[in-house]
Order: C-alpha cells, then sequence, then structure tokens
C-alpha cells in the first residue's frame, strides 16, 4: 500500500494554475496527488514521473461519469474533486492536447462564486459594523476605560472585532481573484498557461499560520479569563493573599464572622479572583465581622466591623494613574473626586484617603500595584496603613 504523505493545502483555491504546477512539481519528485482535504491535500509517495494536471472550476464536488469519459477520452484522467473544482491529469511525455473545458460554464461557475463571496463579504463587513456600534455604545464617552478593560466587558466585542477583521481580510482577496480569474477565462490567456507556485504557497502557509496563531490567542485570552475567575471563603487567619483581614487590625479576640441568610443559604465573607490579560492580579473582597461580648453584648449595640478591598496588579505602567482616576470616580460615584486627599508615604508611590464619611476609605498605590480599602470601624488608620505597607510587599515589582 502505498505511503500517504500530507502538504498544508493552499487555501486561494482560485490560483487555478498554481496549483497545476503545484501538483505537477510534486510528481516529478514522486508525490502524486490524490485528495484535496479541508486542510491537507494528500499525496501517494511512488516513482517520479513528470505530469500535467489541470483544474476545472466546480458547482460542487460531484462530478458524473459522462464528464469523467469525455475528459478520459481526450486523454486526461480523473483524479478528484474539492467542492471547489476537479483535478484530472495526464504525463506531459503523452503530449495530449488540452481537456475539453468548458470556457462558458468555467465563466458563469466563476460569476456565481464571485457573488456568493461577495455575499460572504457583505455578511462580514455588517457583522463589523454591528460589533463596532455595541463597542462605541459601551464606551460611551469614546473612551475604553482601564476598568472596562479589566472587567473584561469590552475585551470580548474588541477580540470579535478583530476577528472579523482577519476573517473579512481574505473573503476581500478572494474578490479580486475571483474577479481577476473570471477576466482570465473571458481572455482565454489560462488555456496553457503555467505559473510558478512557490511563493505563492510558502506566502499561504505564512499567513495560515500567523491567522491560526492569532486566532488561538484571541480565543485563549478570554477562556483564560472566563477559568481563572474564582469566589472562595475569605481564610480565617492572615496568609500570603494582598487582602487585608479584619483579625489582622481589629485586635479583637471575640471577633467573629458575620454570616447572612439569602435565600436559605449562609452567606459570609468572601474574595473573588481573576485573571487579565491587562492586570495580572485581581482580587475582590468583602468581610463583616461582629462582636457581642464585653462593652458590646447587647445585639442592638454590637460592634459590626467591616473591610471591603479591591486589589489590582496592572501589566501596563502606563493604566495605573489613570486606574487611580477611575477608582475614585467610582467609589464616589463621580460627585465628589476631591474628597480624597493624597498624603505622603515612603511605602507608597501615593496614598490617598477619604475620611469625610461614616467610612474610611483608602488607596494605595505602588509601582503597578493598587489597593483600595473601605473600612468601617473604630480601628486608627495608622493601623490600616502599616497592613496595607505588608500586604502591598507581596505585590512588588520583581
Amino acid at each position: 500500500m502505498a505511503e500517504i504523505v500530507r502538504r498544508i493545502r493552499p487555501g486561494q483555491y482560485w490560483r487555478l494554475k498554481e496549483h497545476e504546477s503545484w501538483f505537477s512539481d510534486m510528481s516529478e519528485q514522486g508525490l502524486h496527488f490524490y485528495e484535496m482535504g479541508i486542510c491537507f491535500a494528500k499525496f501517494k509517495k511512488g516513482d517520479r514521473k513528470r505530469m500535467d494536471y489541470r483544474l476545472e472550476l466546480a458547482k460542487s464536488k460531484d462530478i458524473s461519469n459522462e464528464k469523467i469519459r469525455l475528459f478520459e477520452d481526450s486523454g486526461w484522467d480523473y483524479i478528484a474533486s474539492d467542492r471547489h473544482f476537479h483535478v484530472f491529469a495526464a504525463p506531459t511525455d503523452s503530449k495530449v492536447n488540452e481537456p475539453p473545458i468548458d470556457r462558458e460554464e468555467q465563466i458563469s461557475i466563476a460569476k456565481k462564486v464571485f457573488n456568493k463571496t461577495l455575499i460572504n463579504f457583505i455578511i462580514s463587513l455588517m457583522a463589523i459594523i454591528v460589533i463596532t456600534a455595541v463597542i462605541v455604545k459601551t464606551i460611551g464617552n469614546g473612551k475604553i476605560s482601564v476598568l472596562q478593560l479589566i472587567d473584561g466587558y469590552t475585551l470580548t466585542p474588541l477580540l470579535l472585532l478583530f476577528l472579523n477583521f482577519i476573517q473579512i481580510l481574505p473573503i476581500g482577496r478572494s474578490l479580486f481573484g475571483i474577479n481577476r480569474l473570471r477576466k482570465e477565462l473571458k481572455d482565454g490567456i489560462l488555456d496553457d498557461q503555467q505559473k510558478p507556485w512557490e511563493n505563492f504557497y510558502r506566502s499561504n502557509i505564512v499567513s495560515t499560520v500567523i491567522v491560526l496563531v492569532i486566532t488561538l490567542t484571541l480565543v485563549f485570552i478570554p477562556v483564560s479569563q472566563l477559568v481563572s475567575m474564582k469566589t472562595k471563603p475569605l481564610p480565617e487567619e492572615d496568609t500570603g493573599l494582598p487582602i487585608i483581614l479584619l483579625s489582622s487590625i481589629e485586635n479583637q479576640p471575640h471577633l467573629k464572622r458575620k454570616t447572612f441568610q439569602f435565600y436559605g443559604e449562609d452567606l459570609g465573607s468572601s474574595y473573588s479572583s481573576q485573571w487579565n490579560i491587562f492586570a495580572s492580579v485581581q482580587y475582590d473582597s468583602t468581610e463583616w465581622g461582629v462582636i457581642q461580648e464585653g462593652e458590646w453584648h447587647d445585639p442592638n449595640n454590637a460592634y459590626q466591623p467591616k473591610i471591603e478591598s479591591e486589589v489590582y496588579k496592572l501589566r501596563f505602567h502606563s493604566h495605573v494613574s489613570s486606574l487611580v482616576d477611575e477608582l475614585i470616580i467610582k467609589h464616589t460615584y463621580g460627585s465628589e473626586p476631591a474628597s480624597f486627599v493624597e498624603r505622603e508615604h515612603t511605602a507608597f508611590d501615593r496614598l490617598l484617603i477619604r475620611n469625610d464619611t461614616s467610612d474610611k476609605e483608602f488607596l494605595f498605590v505602588k509601582d503597578r500595584a493598587l489597593m483600595y480599602i473601605n473600612y468601617s470601624g473604630e480601628v486608627e488608620e495608622g493601623v490600616i496603613i502599616e497592613k496595607a505597607a505588608e500586604k502591598m510587599a507581596l505585590l512588588a515589582d520583581d
């Protein structure tokens, strides 16, 4: 049984003469074409032969027995069919006449293929317009915020937009190529013309690999982000997480975690984490505590501290300043951004504090790491700042 060798098939099926030259050169190397798959052309390994190949545009992969006999009577053997063309071959030494390809039929098929490709191009273009409109509406002010990039709400439509651009480019190239083929068929310049295939084949392989790598990368990003999203209960003791726990700042031996009933389920303190291409580290946590002993023995007057935190380690330092501004606007609801007052502190690049409300709010910045803290309780701000410096050190750049 003959050994089967596979070669990546060129995607530009309308380049008929380049395919013919490719098949002929493969035969001279002892690789004889016999089947065209979705991704690979298949060759049977055998003796080296000089073979001529001719491709005929096809309405479908099916071919009638009458057509096969017609070509055989002219000295051309039927080899295989693809949904785009039929392939015939004859030994070069036989010096047979050109096969009985119906030029008018070929022109008609090329026109139908052109119209079908044009419809695909229009659909892809409309998809790009719709996705662009969605992105513009999502952005609102015409600028993508760092929080939007980190949350991933705009990343998915941006990736879809990019994938559609990748898809529409070869469709547009097909339109020009098929239109050129129609003209060549009308002018009859394809009858006995040979075209080199090497550059055509190499460029096709390179472009296919590039598109494949880009596509896999674009698919990997949102999938990785979804897989990395986790929500877990907060640990009882301070660990290596860059999250400040109430137990690490309250110094209250009777402090307990507070839980809530939600549709019959106990909900307690938890944290979520995820990976993002724009933020390699991202944590969001909420912890409630309660003390009902000593001076707070009255259930109606219990001490109930709470701490919420958002932690980010950004991929790009250029995003740090923007994210600081966005977090301030987010947590002041855009009304009082000036209520965050900047303080000097040697442990941080920036320290902003807001204490004009019942809660104490902090923004810590060190290198590419940011930590937002909202604390409600009686602990002094200096204790929180000291613990934040300890946690931010875990996120320091190497």
